[in-house]
């Protein structure tokens, strides 16, 4: 039988899991209103229905409620749940032992070979972005949390890769604006492409819902190509054209008019250490780092590692 790979970590799973882990972590406190559905697909460039069905498995494990009319809340659910990977192992272990398979004690031997033999392998794990300097940044950053090397590579990099060079990876790590490229630069490897939120993309949408609509917000990335991709998320936010504030590293000249009576700046880590620079008192929250606890834990346990202490 043929697995679809696809189906593997399906992306609306993912975001779920992923946004689980911000309510058992208390990034997102029991009864807190959770970023729209909207709000998430134009920050995550994903399709809208990926979030619903986020927010449906989210809903149905008990961690969030949704009020018609008023979006989605976070909750904590009565008791807490098994997860699936526990639930794979207690049904694998209960009907070997029930169907007089193995001994138990063979079995158990048996799952300490296994662990000794992941142990021993190292795996290669790719962090896949855009730009030079933020994927080597996240690279850098999950490479001190993992304790494994982790290389950064942007998406023209990955697709020069040989086959070889490609097999050598075990994960391809990127953020969700991302993923439908990486997967199309790693044929058949789909399952191997692990989408993850990072801290800003929740501390982005959080900072919005503290600013009037009527405050002037800027946006900047190092590309103009970036920033028109920040302008939206702050549309979505509902704020007016008008009141957004436009600039791009590649364009310093048009860096200045960001520090001009503005509320908030959603900037890339280059730019907004250029403003700090000018102003450190400067309202700005980068959007460009660092990965989740939920993704480091799904990385992880893809790779059968042990959480560290």
């Amino acid at each position: 039988m043929r697995i679809d790979e696809d189906l593997l970590w399906p992306v609306h799973r993912q975001l779920a899991m992923q946004l689980k882990a911000a309510i058992e972590d208390g990034t997102y406190q029991p009864g807190e209103r959770l970023p729209s559905v909207r709000e998430w697909a134009t920050l995550l460039r994903i399709n809208r229905n990926t979030v619903v069905k986020a927010y449906q498995w989210l809903e149905a494990a008990g961690y969030v409620t949704g009020e018609s009319g008023r979006g989605y809340f976070a909750q904590l659910p009565a008791r807490p749940l098994l997860t699936e990977r526990d639930r794979q192992w207690i049904k694998e272990i209960l009907l070997r032992l029930r169907d007089g398979e193995t001994d138990p004690v063979v079995f158990a031997q048996e799952l300490l070979a296994r662990a000794l033999t992941a142990s021993v392998r190292i795996p290669k794990v790719a962090v896949v972005e855009c730009t030079v300097f933020q994927s080597r940044l996240l690279a850098k950053d999950l490479s001190q949390i993992l304790a494994i090397p982790v290389d950064g590579l942007t998406l023209e990099e990955l697709e020069r890769l040989e086959t070889g060079a490609l097999q050598g990876y075990t994960v391809f790590v990127t953020t969700f604006q991302h993923v439908e490229e990486v997967k199309e630069r790693v044929p058949g490897r789909a399952g191997d492409v692990l989408p993850g939120l990072l801290t800003a993309h929740m501390e982005t949408l959080k900072k919005l819902k503290q600013v009037s609509k009527h405050e002037r917000v800027g946006v900047a990335c190092t590309h103009w190509e970036g920033t028109a991709r920040l302008r939206e998320v702050v549309l979505e936010a509902g704020f007016a054209a008008d009141t957004i504030i436009e600039a791009a590293g590649e364009d310093p000249a048009s860096l200045p008019r960001l520090l001009e009576d503005t509320a908030l700046v959603i900037a890339a880590s280059p730019v907004a250490e250029i403003l700090l620079a000018f102003r450190p008192d400067a309202p700005v929250v980068v959007d460009d780092r660092t990965f989740a606890d939920a993704v480091v834990h799904m990385i992880r346990d893809r790779l059968g590692m042990k959480e560290t202490s």
